[in-house]
């Protein structure tokens, strides 16, 4: 019965699969109608769709549906999940993600920029948790954002919260000032006022910032719900900062993760964390980039507790 039952089982899957190939196929001429450029075959047909709907650029989508046909064994392709399986490999190698390596022989100073609206206090307060209790080491913070209201007082809550020292600056010698006096810390994160990339006052202040004597880690707070056009012209401007690592925002609102595909592959900058919700500290994620090309495929899926700054 149980041998009944598994052939039964194995029956329905292959009548799923040749289900999910004809719809496949008909999308597929749909499209082929409507843009005679592309000449995905009917077995991809499926995942082409949900790349394209995930806000990847055209010509990556293209670059990696060609590299998947090309190595991909014919015998592979009649069963969906293993083409998906397939597609996914190829997609996790070409993300760049940077471990969290904490290295205590040099000094760790971060620095969070961005535009207004995604997330760098909040993020800056996980962190400071995360670096603090998990590992126990000696934070301190600066904030270079003193005049927006709440943006101190928020940092300040978590700092008292967790016995952390924390600075207001004005100008470059506070700044100075205050990273010697919090020289005895093991991490100094350093919070920024946000801003548009395109108030090139603003910027040209927070460079006299990020490229001073020091070896600060300038990294870009991005928010996961912008499309990949508005994602890149934001890099570009916060470029003059000499960016090191990207950090996504608020994956749990967005619907498609394409654009975040696309911006890493384009810029080859790694990608050091994910916020996937509000809760401090336990809403963010050490980049990974199997993380990232299942929601890429599969969509947001907030990980389990254990993975969450495993």
């Amino acid at each position: 019965e149980a041998k009944d039952l598994k052939n039964i089982k194995q029956e329905l899957d292959k009548i799923n699969d040749k289900m999910k190939l004809i719809q496949s196929m008909f999308w597929n001429d749909i499209n082929q109608r409507a843009q005679n450029t592309n000449n995905t075959p009917y077995e991809f047909a499926e995942i082409y769709r949900i790349c394209k709907n995930s806000g990847m650029k055209n010509e990556h989508l293209d670059e990696i549906m060609q590299l998947s046909q090309n190595l991909m064994p014919v015998n592979m392709r009649e069963n969906s999940v293993t083409i998906k399986r397939y597609f996914r490999e190829v997609l996790r190698k070409m993300i760049a993600c940077r471990p969290e390596n904490i290295d205590m022989k040099r000094k760790r100073i971060v620095m969070l920029v961005g535009p207004t609206g995604v997330g760098k206090t909040t993020t800056l307060a996980k962190l400071a948790t995360h670096y603090s209790i998990k590992y126990r080491y000696k934070v301190g913070l600066i904030t270079l954002d003193s005049y927006r209201i709440g943006a101190y007082d928020q940092l300040a809550f978590y700092a008292k919260k967790l016995k952390l020292s924390i600075n207001a600056v004005n100008d470059t010698a506070e700044f100075t000032k205050s990273l010697d006096e919090l020289k005895y810390c093991d991490y100094i994160l350093i919070d920024t006022i946000g801003s548009s990339q395109h108030d090139k006052q603003k910027l040209d202040i927070l460079k006299k910032y990020a490229n001073s004597d020091y070896n600060i880690d300038v990294n870009l707070v991005l928010c996961a719900t912008t499309k990949y056009e508005d994602l890149m012209d934001i890099y570009n401007a916060f470029g003059v900062l000499n960016i090191d690592t990207l950090i996504f925002s608020k994956l749990d609102e967005s619907k498609g993760f394409g654009n975040l595909f696309s911006l890493v592959y384009d810029t080859k900058k790694p990608v050091s964390y994910f916020t996937i919700g509000q809760e401090v500290p336990e809403d963010i994620l050490v980049a990974r980039n199997d993380y990232l090309a299942d929601c890429i495929i599969n969509g947001f899926s907030k990980p389990s507790r254990d993975e969450i700054l495993r």
